[in-house]
């Protein structure tokens, strides 16, 4: 297995970025970024979860590259015709009239799909850059998709947990595709603008929107009992788009952080396992490691964890807070991990039964443990630093007493300086400032009492 994952990863320095996006696009990691972050992120597959799927799809894709530049047909290969990685055969197949798989929102869970994803467009023109596009929809809620949004509505008491949302995604057919709105959109709902919460990183012309890209809800604007009508405007600048409707149930942190303590945590055994594992010795280098030191604190919120979880594949042991981690990916739900930055869809998260029994087991001031090889652990001390988190070894009234004690030819110059930080600088000078006053008040006292 190691000489095909050396074969492998020289096979991914070959392939181009749009191939390294359909593999990790495939795999449920993120494919958006540089080239040299989409290969780090492959590698990265290779050496924690190899397996002879993912083996398969990169000699897939090295050989369709390889074929494609011979035969030089690489520079008139448009942007949707990108192959599939092969399920179980091995082959190549062509899904340019595949529609877009749009991705699973763990906060939007879908009910019902009321239109598919279906294009924005019908023919884009070469001539028509940066012109303004129009697409028209149409359709009609059903009695079950009325009731199920009008009961929604009254048990919260005016807002609604079930909604219609129109979601739009780029038509690459390269797998799973989030949400990605076209440059300068717009939405009428039965004529009325629908608001569309947006940013963009720049001004140039024909960029889009930067992620994340939220669904759009369109409840408040629909008729319940006639057809509706939903009008999206952007601009042409070669890029295709595909827009759904879905009716989708809206979830909170805490019904996802529930789903998650109920069928999500890993068992104390596989959670022991994998820390003896890590503190296994490596008989090359011959150097045994007797423990690791794992922190108690959420590297989110900075507070201490109260349901410590990390990813399925994630080869470390740090943990983070559960609750903070889904608060957060509610606000601006990006889903990477907090400790490596991979990729971390919800379905990955399961809760560390270990760090639990931790947490529940040592003292509320314990931030630092080491878990050791026979699976027990033993809390880390922390030493006492000097900085705003630790402890000042002089104030300003030690130094005052020490020269009303002292003989003040003996005394020895102190750097008030010594002990503070570059951040500390500007927040303590009206403190130092005092203190001067003070020493030269007590140096001209002690000049007229020695004379």
């Amino acid at each position: 297995m190691s000489t095909d994952v050396s074969e492998a990863t020289m096979m991914l320095e070959s392939l181009r970025v749009r191939d390294l996006s359909v593999l990790l696009s495939q795999v449920g990691e993120r494919k958006y970024g540089l080239k040299k972050d989409l290969q780090k992120r492959a590698k990265l597959l290779l050496e924690n979860n190899c397996t002879a799927e993912l083996l398969s799809s990169i000699r897939a894709l090295h050989s369709h590259c390889q074929s494609s530049r011979g035969t030089r047909r690489s520079s008139s290969v448009r942007s949707e015709e990108i192959i599939s990685i092969p399920e179980g055969d091995g082959k190549t197949a062509k899904t340019g009239s595949a529609k877009p798989r749009m991705m699973e929102l763990p906060f939007n869970q879908t009910l019902e799909t009321i239109i598919p994803p279906t294009p924005l467009h019908k023919e884009l023109v070469a001539n028509d850059e940066g012109c303004l596009q129009q697409s028209d929809f149409s359709f009609e809620l059903s009695v079950s998709q009325r009731d199920q949004i009008f009961s929604s509505r009254k048990s919260h008491r005016g807002s609604t947990s079930v909604q219609v949302v129109l979601r739009i995604c780029r038509s690459r057919s390269i797998g799973v595709e989030e949400d990605q709105y076209p440059p300068d959109v717009f939405v009428l709902v039965n004529q009325m603008k629908c608001p569309v919460q947006c940013s963009f990183s720049s001004v140039k012309p024909g960029t889009e929107p930067s992620r994340p890209c939220r669904p759009i809800d369109i409840t408040p604007l629909l008729y319940p009992r006639v057809t509706n009508k939903i009008t999206v405007f952007w601009r042409n600048f070669g890029k295709r788009y595909s827009a759904a409707v879905y009716l989708v149930r809206v979830v909170s942190s805490q019904e996802l952080l529930d789903q998650l303590l109920s069928s999500a945590v890993e068992s104390l055994e596989n959670c022991r396992r994998k820390v003896s594992e890590k503190l296994r010795s490596d008989p090359e280098t011959e150097i045994a490691t007797t423990g690791l030191q794992v922190s108690l604190m959420c590297p989110l919120s900075k507070q201490r964890m109260r349901v410590p979880c990390r990813a399925r594949g994630c080869a470390h042991l740090q943990s983070f807070d559960t609750s903070s981690f889904l608060q957060m990916n509610q606000r601006t739900p990006r889903w990477s991990c907090p400790v490596c930055d991979r990729f971390l869809p919800y379905d990955e998260l399961r809760i560390d039964s270990l760090l639990c029994e931790v947490l529940e087991d040592c003292a509320e001031d314990v931030e630092e443990v080491e878990l050791l090889s026979d699976g027990t652990w033993r809390a880390v001390s922390q030493p006492r630093v000097c900085g705003k988190q630790g402890s000042v070894p002089l104030s300003t009234s030690k130094i005052l007493a020490s020269w009303e004690r002292s003989d003040p030819a003996q005394c020895d110059v102190v750097d008030l300086t010594e002990f503070s930080s570059d951040e500390e600088e500007e927040e303590d000078f009206q403190k130092e400032d005092t203190v001067s006053t003070h020493i030269e008040a007590k140096s001209v006292l002690f000049k007229k009492s020695a004379s």
